[in-house]
């Protein structure tokens, strides 16, 4: 690869924009494949690789070089401290990398960075990791993750040693790259049983979801096309109109996106739209009475879409509302809405927390996909659980209830909620439900017949899941797709 060396800097200049200035990691990657995009797919494979993966690994790739480091990571400068993690991450985790080669490009950014005086500390700390490859070891495994335990048993049921149970996070917490708050509040929220298999698919390599747009095409026929065009299509695990794809560059140059064929939705995002009353609100309303849809924070489109699909599919009529806070989260819905030719949902920018009383009592159906904490989809967005701050839960349930808190106010007498997130902490999720059913009077609504069948065998007994209280929670590591929550509820006919 020709290009390595300027690669490896595109890469350190990621790095330390997300390190040291808190930028968005799927932002800075993606402008600088934008403004680089002579590359070939080999070598913009080589910096989504890298630069993702030294994001992925960068708490365990802290404590190796910590082992052998005079200089602890976090007292060296940004650009050092970077360029010595993806040094590391081509060493441990990239095979056709050799650990020479490695090193020599490492030393040759140090000094084109303007560290010429720290040069030799990046070659002796790399070179003493290459030797001691073999030896540097992980926290030892504690014993009690390898117990049978019962079903139920969370962290704080099985562990009374404060000891042991500062082992067990320390170790999940430097083993999965995760910090150690988050692995103390995932192991109080599920069974240990579960936590590290979800630890673990967070380090998994995520795959393109596609939803396919079935009033345009049939799944089997994009697949055949995309195939034709050498790009790899798996059919998706629980949906039909889902295809997984890979080996491709541009998404944009991905054969069918530009005619609106597909767009680009995770099967766990997907599901939500099972959850849709459809027939019950074309009977409500008529096949001549447009179906009114509000999508409180709706970027980008994804859901809106899923839904003006399902209905035009089952021969009603349907009027969206797409809103978002903000005119760059619209620009991406627009986007979406011209390339997949969907002329009955109007975007609009609009404020969720701000009551807007020209829609009270109008909307038959609400989409709820409310601001949350992301951890169910880290395994995409490694940056979250490096920006993300405890006191950002509490600061989120509260948001997510004053957005509920006019979203009740506007739905119509036996009008619909579908709540979800992309999280895992229950008080997002499951709590949120029952704060809905006690503080805004909505009834839940049983999704047990509403999800494909697989999918309910897989989740029917698991934790945050109540399929006739109709909820469920989505598991990465146990379900195959990213994790997520979802919720139906209805509002009282009062009249």
């Amino acid at each position: 690869m020709a290009n390595d060396v300027n690669i490896r800097a595109y890469v350190l200049e990621a790095l330390t924009e997300i390190d040291r200035d808190h930028k968005n990691a799927s932002e800075v990657m993606q402008t600088a494949l934008r403004n680089h995009q002579y590359l070939d797919k080999k070598e913009r494979a080589f910096y989504s690789r890298l630069c993702h993966g030294t994001l992925e690994y960068r708490i365990q790739l802290d404590y190796l070089i910590d082992q052998v480091s005079k200089t602890p990571t976090a007292k060296c400068k940004p650009y050092i401290r970077n360029l010595l993690r993806m040094s590391l991450y081509q060493i441990l985790y990239m095979d056709r990398v050799s650990d020479q080669t490695a090193c020599n490009e490492a030393v040759k950014l140090a000094k084109k960075k303007g560290f010429q005086n720290l040069s030799g500390f990046v070659n002796g700390v790399l070179r003493n990791l290459i030797r001691q490859k073999e030896t540097l070891s992980l926290p030892e495994r504690p014993g009690i993750l390898d117990e049978p335990l019962e079903q139920g048993d969370r962290l704080s049921e099985v562990v009374i040693d404060p000891q042991v149970r500062n082992d067990v996070i320390r170790y999940l917490s430097v083993t999965y790259s995760m910090p150690e708050y988050l692995v103390e509040a995932f192991a109080e929220w599920y069974p240990l049983r579960i936590v590290e298999r979800v630890l673990s698919a967070f380090l998994q390599e995520m795959p393109t979801c596609i939803r396919v747009n079935l009033e345009k095409i049939k799944t089997e026929e994009l697949q055949e096309r995309l195939n034709e065009a050498g790009i790899t299509s798996r059919s998706g695990v629980y949906c039909k109109n889902i295809l997984r794809i890979s080996e491709y560059n541009y998404l944009n140059r991905v054969p069918g996106y530009r005619e609106g064929l597909f767009t680009v939705q995770d099967e766990s995002s997907c599901m939500q739209g099972y959850l849709l009353p459809i027939q019950e609100l074309i009977r409500k309303k008529g096949k001549e009475e447009r179906i009114r849809i509000l999508d409180l924070c709706a970027s980008p489109g994804g859901k809106a879409m899923h839904a003006a699909e399902r209905i035009h599919l089952a021969d009603g009529s349907t009027e969206i509302l797409a809103r978002d806070i903000s005119e760059n989260k619209l620009v991406r819905i627009r986007e979406n809405l011209d390339r997949m030719g969907y002329s009955d949902i109007r975007p609009e920018v609009y404020d969720a927390t701000n009551y807007d009383p020209a829609l009270e009592h109008k909307i038959d159906l609400i989409l709820a996909d409310v601001p949350c904490s992301g951890l169910g989809v880290m395994g995409r967005k490694t940056d979250i659980k490096y920006h993300l701050q405890p006191e950002q839960f509490e600061q989120l349930v509260l948001l997510q209830q004053e957005i509920l808190r006019n979203a009740v106010r506007y739905l119509a007498p036996n009008g619909y909620l579908i709540y979800s997130t992309c999280t895992l902490n229950p008080e997002e999720n499951e709590k949120q439900v029952m704060w809905m059913e006690k503080e805004l009077g909505l009834l839940t609504v049983s999704i047990a017949d509403a999800l494909p069948e697989p999918l309910c065998k897989e989740i029917a007994d698991q934790p945050g899941t109540d399929l006739p209280g109709g909820y469920c929670t989505l598991l990465p590591g146990i379900q195959s797709c990213d994790g997520f929550f979802m919720a139906r509820l209805r509002k009282a006919d009062r009249t």
